[in-house]
């Protein structure tokens, strides 16, 4: 129940700091704010069973403060292990975005993300793969959500 919880509190977290970097992006604010959003969300399985992950990053071209950050988090069920992370984001070609985070206390989990397509499509039906070195393993997300919004390249 704690860790419900503190996954409740993560979310709620990350929905702040979503809503407040996008009402500081708005039109008439101060200039040219760019800033493209990228969300991955989705369960699957790997070396360490079961696992989930909802992560928010804001691209590294971004003019807001929170330029390449992450955050969100990350759960591996037949370990117990439910942790808030943080990290980075790049977009290593078009359209692949690779996520690399950690736990933020203490340092029980350390991730990198990618997407394994640069069509991403809409609802649960995208790939990820995930490559940890704590907890140990590999594993793939079939299920994924992937979101890329903010303004377009013209």
């Amino acid at each position: 129940m704690t860790k419900n919880r503190a996954l409740v509190g993560v979310f709620v977290a990350v929905l702040f700091f979503v809503l407040g970097s996008v009402a500081s992006a708005a039109p008439g604010q101060g200039g040219d704010r760019h800033s493209e959003q990228i969300v991955f969300s989705g369960t699957g399985f790997g070396d360490f069973g079961p696992f989930g992950f909802w992560i928010w990053c804001q691209d590294e071209d971004s003019s807001t403060p929170y330029a390449g950050e992450c955050a969100g988090a990350m759960y591996f069920y037949a370990l117990h292990l439910t942790k808030g992370v943080e990290g980075d984001v790049e977009e290593t070609s078009e359209g692949i975005y690779t996520m690399t985070v950690h736990s933020r206390k203490g340092d029980s989990i350390s991730c990198t993300l990618v997407n394994d397509s640069e069509e991403l499509t809409a609802g649960p039906t995208n790939s990820v793969t995930v490559m940890c070195t704590a907890p140990t393993g590999n594993g793939t997300s079939d299920n994924a959500v992937i979101n890329v919004t903010g303004p377009s390249e013209d």
